[in-house]
């Protein structure tokens, strides 16, 4: 690809005269196409590349499962085990049909049919003519149907155009889609692959020379800031054009003056790229929502020919914003050698994050604008200003962004590998590349990314020369990126666990630290989590259940309560479960009904994120990012969701809320449970993400007993809360009220000068034996142990008449009596 240098830089402000946008869309998403299926090759026999086969209705975009129980053809997929019997779904080639007309301001144009992403492998057909065919979900393509296409506009359905998409049968091996399709199942999801057209599918009309890409590159000057336009052109002819481009600059969600460059020059036939560096003297930058506004721009890129007739446009939304990383304060080079702290505008980002697991919906046909809408607004809530979407799902599409660059919240995303083996074949290597080069270009523009990371797990191979493929691999995606975005690169996460030392990673660069859901039983979380000691951790995972409410739409009435076998299918760990109520209430919550056992499964997930969250928080800055695992979750299950799959906050939602709290107040303690009469010892800390500091602070602690009823206060004065600032303020000493099981709780409130509440924090704690406690604790990890060993890690080991022929398919809870 060549570069065309024209490169102007203009700081002079006109006015945009008015302009006739001809580029003409027509969008043929829908609920009038048309789907049927066929066993593998036989629909090209059928003839249903040439004439519309029986078949019935479908939407798009959407997918197969979703238009298949639209119909009736399949049960719902979420109820039960119901998705086990839809499995024949991804044995089939589905095909796809559209009738359509060409409008008349199309005639005379260069048509192309553009499909923004399918899922995962399809061929194309118009009119009953081969256009070609396509591998990889995340990247676009696009036909020039010129010559093909029917121009006239009759109403008889011979003249109508005739678009044929057959999907081909679904990827079974993830390795042979490594980089092109996210892995759908794992330790929980559905076990069927989801397959469809899940972007819109366009007509598109230009002239000879048109627009492919748009790169927008702002820089910080001193004063205001410039933005390199970077336009990427096909000119289509077989002759050179000439050509003007004009690029105007706006703001989007504010006034402001317009900003322009005008170049001109000759496009030889095929692909080039031009520049323009537009100066904007009172820029208004872009930040995250807790570091000040969301200010977006919109780059306007127009193109005609030598006569003045239109050729193409095409606009992007953007940000004037800085994103560069620097290293955490407090390691030595010989601990961490990678930068860990996001600067962004040159302050200090602190990444309070979440893992988006979606599509908020896997069957991406369910999915509505007004789901992300609420997503968005929850995560907001929950004061998380960041959402990593991690390699187990899906890039998202192009809303998702949109929402987050307005609401405020930076996106960490993982592009590409995922932890599976990745197969030694350099055709596969070059697919998957380019497939994730294609999803970068689209989504460089949004002021939201601000890291990217190459894969996730890749290293937990056994085999140590395949994890030296594997990360020499995603090193070398990684200097692919470079060419294509200058954002802050990951190989993998984490980076720091016993696999990624053995490829020359250090110690304390992330880590995954999960071991209080697989390693349950051995150590309670006061002891597990302070001794995580990292620059980041980009996951940290714990289970709950949904609310009951949710739990009947998807397990059947008969298999509620005592758990029975959908619960397993669901992935439900309810030994753990069972295990982390024990640790954070002191009882397990099996003998209460559903409601009461479900209940306790939240709040132990909240007081696990609580507690860990807070504590690395207050080590800042040496720590930079913390990244709870997950937010959402895209099918309903018992895993790690604080937003189940029906959007209803879990309980642990709102721990979630006080732990990421901009400005903090907590309470540092070592041990959850003291003896009676004991005197309780802890720390209270204030950390303060925020870029303005706060005078004149108070603090109200109270200390209520087994009843609530407040038996100590202290009111204290702490003076100035520094910004950007993490600092412990005073030591924490009363006498444990109450008796042996009863439970005591801490309240924390914090004001400002003028008396308004500016934080606030609470929590519980029990009253009892903590070294009694431990081996009661330990008992529910031998016994759960031993269980696995005989049943294997199917969550279906917790019904072992499942196994053993019995009748019954009840839960067998643990008895560590």
């Amino acid at each position: 690809m060549k570069k065309v240098l024209l490169l102007l830089i203009v700081w002079v402000t006109t006015s945009l005269s008015a302009q006739e946008n001809r580029k003409l869309i027509l969008d043929l998403s829908g609920t009038d196409w048309k789907i049927e299926g066929a066993l593998p090759e036989q629909g090209i026999k059928n003839l249903f590349h040439k004439h519309l086969p029986d078949c019935n209705y479908a939407k798009v975009p959407g997918d197969v499962f979703t238009d298949l129980w639209r119909i009736g053809r399949i049960d719902e997929m979420n109820m039960g085990s119901n998705a086990m019997k839809a499995k024949w779904v991804n044995d089939y080639e589905w095909w796809y049909f559209k009738e359509f007309d060409i409008p008349k301001a199309m005639v005379g144009k260069q048509i192309r049919l553009q499909f923004d992403g399918v899922d995962f492998a399809c061929d194309v057909y118009l009119n009953g003519t081969y256009l070609g065919n396509h591998e990889g979900m995340f990247s676009d393509f696009s036909f020039d149907i010129t010559q093909l296409v029917k121009l006239t506009t009759k109403q008889d359905p011979k003249d109508n155009n005739y678009l044929a998409v057959r999907l081909q049968p679904a990827v079974r091996n993830i390795s042979l889609a490594n980089g092109r399709k996210y892995r759908w199942h794992g330790d929980y999801n559905q076990n069927i692959v989801p397959t469809g057209i899940w972007q819109p599918v366009k007509l598109v009309a230009t002239g000879l020379s048109r627009i492919t890409d748009v790169y927008v590159k702002p820089a910080l000057l001193k004063k205001g800031a410039t933005v390199e336009v970077e336009v990427e052109l096909e000119n289509i002819s077989g002759n050179i054009q000439q050509i003007e481009t004009s690029v105007v600059l706006t703001g989007k969600n504010f006034r402001s003056e317009n900003y322009t460059a005008t170049l001109k020059g000759e496009l030889k036939p095929g692909v080039h790229k031009l520049a323009a560096t537009i100066k904007i003297p009172d820029a208004k930058l872009w930040w995250p929502w807790d570091m000040g506004e969301q200010n977006l721009y919109q780059a306007e890129v127009t193109i005609r020919n030598s006569d003045g007739d239109f050729q193409d446009m095409e606009s992007v939304t953007f940000g004037v914003r800085e994103v560069k990383m620097a290293m955490n304060p407090g390691w030595t080079k010989e601990e961490v050698r990678n930068p860990w702290t996001v600067m962004i505008n040159g302050q200090r980002h602190f990444v309070r994050s979440g893992t988006w697991g979606g599509p908020p919906d896997m069957f991406t046909g369910r999915t509505t604008e007004d789901t992300y809408r609420e997503l968005i607004r929850l995560a907001k809530e929950a004061n998380i200003n960041n959402l990593r979407i991690f390699n187990w799902h899906p890039l998202e599409i192009p809303l998702f962004y949109e929402l987050c660059n307005e609401a405020g919240i930076t996106v960490w995303q993982d592009v590409g590998m995922m932890n599976n083996f990745i197969l030694k074949d350099e055709s596969l290597k070059k697919k998957a590349f380019d497939e994730v080069v294609c999803a970068m270009k689209q989504r460089r523009n949004h002021p939201c990314n601000i890291i990217i990371e190459g894969s996730e797990e890749i290293l937990f191979i056994n085999s140590e020369p395949q994890r030296r493929y594997q990360w020499d691999f995603v090193v070398e995606l990684g200097d692919t990126l470079k060419k294509y975005t200058d954002l802050h690169y990951i190989p993998t996460s984490p980076l720091s666990s016993h696999h990624a030392l053995t490829v020359g990673q250090l110690r304390h660069e992330s880590a995954h630290p999960h071991g209080v859901h697989y390693g349950v039983g051995n150590f309670f979380m006061e002891d597990y989590y302070p001794e995580q000691h990292y620059a980041a951790i980009p996951e940290l995972a714990v289970t709950s259940c949904p609310s009951v409410e949710s739990i009947r739409k998807f397990i059947p009435e008969d298999e509620l309560w005592p758990p029975k076998p959908s619960w397993g299918y669901h992935w439900a760990d309810l030994d753990i479960l069972q295990a982390h109520n024990y640790e954070v209430f002191g009882e397990d919550y099996t003998n209460r009904g559903m409601e009461e056992f479900v209940n306790a499964t939240q709040i132990a997930q909240g007081t696990y994120f609580q507690y860990a969250m807070e504590l690395y928080r207050t080590r800042k800055p040496k720590m930079s990012a913390v990244c709870f695992c997950h937010f959402i979750l895209n099918s309903p299950d018992f895993k790690w969701a604080t937003v189940d799959y029906y959007l209803q906050p879990k309980k642990s939602h709102y721990f979630i809320k006080k732990a990421y709290q901009p400005l903090l107040v907590t309470l540092q303690y070592e041990r959850r449970r003291w003896m009676p009469g004991e005197e309780f010892k802890g720390k209270l800390w204030v950390v303060n993400d925020f870029m303005k500091g706060f005078e004149g602070c108070k603090a109200e602690i109270k200390i209520m007993n087994n009843a609530r009823e407040v038996i100590e206060k202290q009111s204290v004065d702490w003076g100035n809360i520094s910004p950007d600032s993490s600092k412990e303020m005073m030591s924490l000493a009363f006498k444990v009220p109450g008796k042996m099981d009863d439970k005591f709780y801490v309240e924390i409130e914090m004001t400002d000068k003028t008396g308004n509440k500016v934080s606030a924090n609470d929590y519980m704690l029990l009253v009892g034996d903590q070294k009694a406690a431990l081996e009661v604790y330990k008992r529910y990890g031998q016994k759960s142990r031993e269980r696995k060993n005989k049943y294997g890690n199917s969550t279906f080991r917790y019904f072992p008449g499942l196994f053993d022929n019995r009748k019954s398919l009840e839960v067998e809870w643990l008895d560590v009596k």
